[in-house]
């Protein structure tokens, strides 16, 4: 059996040494977190435009957002849509360049009518 050690410690201390800050950089720190002369000018306060808001309106609010999203999945849903031919379709495709900004572009004009070329 080994008997238990037992170390003293002294007690631990942190020295902290005088920062060289100069009067304009303490002024705008102390106004930043709310302290000083400036403090009122500096720190811009943040209002929530819903704070003020009654529960009625944020409900409406609340009902316009989902109405919106529900037309948006309407119209969606309902809206044109690409057409698929049957293999009895024309295409034309062009390549073009734009020597000004180097960029290349390619046309593609699909369509079940007869396309003049």
């Amino acid at each position: 059996m080994n008997r238990p050690e037992v170390r003293i410690i002294d007690q631990q201390s942190e020295e902290i040494k005088p920062a060289d800050i100069s009067q304009t950089e303490k002024e705008a720190l102390l106004a930043k977190y709310g302290y000083g002369p400036y403090a009122q000018q500096s720190v811009p306060q943040y209002r929530d435009p819903k704070q003020d808001m009654t529960f009625e309106e944020l409900c409406r609010m609340e009902e316009q957002k989902l109405r919106e999203q529900k037309m948006r999945e309407n119209q969606k849903r309902y809206g044109p849509k690409p057409i698929s031919f049957d293999g009895d379709y024309y295409s034309n495709v062009n390549y073009d360049s734009d020597p000004d900004s180097g960029l290349s572009f390619k046309v593609t004009v699909v369509s079940n009518m007869e396309i003049p070329k």
